[in-house]
């Protein structure tokens, strides 16, 4: 499920912010030595585990705040992701007019300037974007909310409710869905913006690398922020959905065969969006840098409705079909995450395992509500919050902390003779070097002098309360590491501090695969240091039925 509106939305707007090109080689490059290797980390971890980011930890039981810290912030997704769904919704609606509203003037006057933008100079598409659906206006002294958009919000939310009401088979079958059409949708698209007068030298903005923007610490740091959200990485959803998997699934097949996927769908929307600000600056006389407006993440609302609309034959329904599109890939993406929350809930309080349906509808009228402030003429600025704070200052903590206590606490060489038992191969030396040494050294440099770099540009101004805030939102989440190590420490059975720090990171009694004919072949392995087959009559029979490659226990 890595293949969503982080590729889709949210890398062309990273993309154009970074300065295109400048943008795409540290993306590709942190994607090979930091994204790859986490993602194919993040399932073994689940496949081997057969649990989810809580549970997990009982490999390093002091880390277990890890998961429970990943589960605020996929709460902090589940609610800005339900509000680009909703977005979605209200351009489909909006799609189904006689005349797409986004090519109309809807000044009183009714006309545009000589150039088609409006008397501001935004294209028609931007002053839509800003002015119908976000309904911001001159004075923003006032808070207003979009009816509209709570219409969208609430449909959204009850869609995601009966989706996940149906259960995990529906999510396995969506993914194919969600694997495959974004390719034809942006194809389509490519080409049609392609035909536009200006879309190569866009294109070519894309792909021209500035090497003056690369001393830009800020430029590394949010690809590496983009690597994480594109593959789902440090969230905990990719461990939760790979513990469904086979214990002998191929698991490294399927990391190198997503991730091509997944870079291959950034770079189609990024090529649709790039050529599209190609011919926006062609037709409005203007620098591509300078197209549309840089404040907030709103870009791809603007350069894909400019596409469609270039559309000759039928755009309304070509447009349905596309936010139709974004849609489905939000809902995919926010089943995995409410699946990933819920089994938390219910790990802690199984009496709710026999009222689901409650549990669920709860849990979906509570983040409705939470989502309504996005819906306000201030969301694009909750959005930016939640976006940067709530999920992107920390899973740069998750992703280091996760990488430590794998290769650094429990071992690397317990890792890889885990792999090995698991998938017969041991892992090569690219693997090893990144999880131990390439990965949680560059991605604590590239944070630190991130988080330096973004301080020393910051201004004192008016929106000090709003870094704040996201300041608070981020705390949140990262406050349960030091809270569940203290916890976990304190609970250890051992006398003394000294000794219940070390017995808290070493792997509990309960580690290990979890069905018993594999758990127990695993740990003969282990007691001998190689492979041991199990004598007849052994463990193996006492109950064939956990012979079945699907075995799973409580996912957390």
């Amino acid at each position: 499920m890595s293949v969503g509106l982080g590729n889709i939305w949210r890398f062309p707007n990273v993309a154009y912010n970074n300065g295109g090109g400048a943008f795409l080689i540290p993306y590709l490059l942190l994607l090979f030595i930091i994204g790859r290797p986490l993602y194919y980390l993040e399932l073994i971890l689940g496949q081997f585990s057969s649990q989810g980011p809580i549970k997990v930890w009982r490999m390093v039981p002091a880390f277990k705040g890890i998961g429970y810290a990943q589960v605020v912030s996929i709460a902090y997704v589940l609610i800005f992701y339900n509000y680009l769904m909703a977005l979605s919704i209200f351009y489909i609606f909006a799609s189904m007019q006689s005349c797409l509203p986004w090519t109309e003037c809807h000044f009183p006057n009714g006309t545009f300037n000589e150039n088609g933008t409006t008397s501001d100079g935004k294209p028609p598409t931007e002053y839509f974007w800003i002015k119908e659906v976000l309904q911001k206006s001159e004075d923003t002294e006032f808070l207003s909310i979009s009816w509209k958009l709570v219409l969208c919000l609430l449909l959204t939310w009850i869609i995601v409710y009966a989706s996940v009401m149906q259960g995990t088979d529906s999510l396995g079958k969506m993914s194919y869905f969600t694997s495959i059409f974004p390719f034809f949708g942006l194809f389509v698209l490519l080409v049609i913006a392609c035909l536009e007068e200006g879309a190569w030298e866009g294109i070519q903005y894309f792909f021209r690398p500035n090497l003056e923007k690369l001393k830009d610490i800020t430029v590394w740091y949010k690809a590496t922020e983009q690597s994480f959200f594109s593959l789902n990485i440090a969230y905990g959803s990719i461990i939760m959905v790979a513990s469904y998997n086979k214990f002998h699934n191929n698991i490294y097949r399927d990391a190198i065969l997503i991730s091509v996927l997944d870079t291959v769908v950034n770079l189609l929307a990024g090529c649709v969006s790039f050529a599209v600000l190609g011919s926006l600056a062609k037709k409005y006389s203007k620098n591509i840098h300078e197209v549309v407006d840089h404040e907030g993440l709103g870009l791809a609302f603007i350069v894909y409705p400019e596409a469609l609309a270039a559309i000759s034959y039928v755009p309304q329904l070509w447009s349905v079909v596309f936010f139709f599109m974004l849609f489905v890939l939000g809902v995919g993406s926010s089943m995995s995450q409410m699946e990933t929350l819920l089994t938390v809930i219910k790990d802690r309080f199984p009496k709710l395992r026999k009222r689901i349906w409650l549990l669920s509808l709860t849990a979906c009228i509570l983040f409705f509500a939470l989502g309504l402030p996005l819906t306000t003429n201030y969301g694009q600025q909750i959005l930016v919050l939640l976006n940067n704070y709530g999920v992107g200052v920390a899973v740069f903590f998750y992703a280091v902390l996760e990488v430590i206590g794998v290769a650094w606490i429990y071992g690397l060489r317990n890792f890889c003779d885990d792999v090995e038992f698991m998938l017969d191969k041991r892992p090569g030396i690219f693997w090893k070097f990144t999880w131990f040494f390439t990965a949680p050294v560059a991605l604590m440099i590239i944070f630190v002098f991130g988080i330096i770099d973004a301080e020393s540009k910051s201004e004192p101004s008016s929106s000090d309360w709003a870094s704040n805030i996201g300041w608070v939102l981020a705390a949140l989440a990262l406050v349960q590491i030091p809270l569940w190590f203290i916890i976990e420490v304190y609970k250890n059975p051992h006398s003394g501090i000294i000794k219940k720090f070390v017995h808290a990171l070493k792997p509990a009694d309960t580690w290990g695969p979890s069905n018993p004919v594999h758990n127990a072949e695993w740990r003969a392995q282990k007691d001998s240091k190689f492979t041991v087959k199990l004598p007849k009559n052994s463990i193996a029979t006492i109950d064939s039925t956990y012979a079945n490659e699907g075995y799973k226990e409580d996912v957390f």
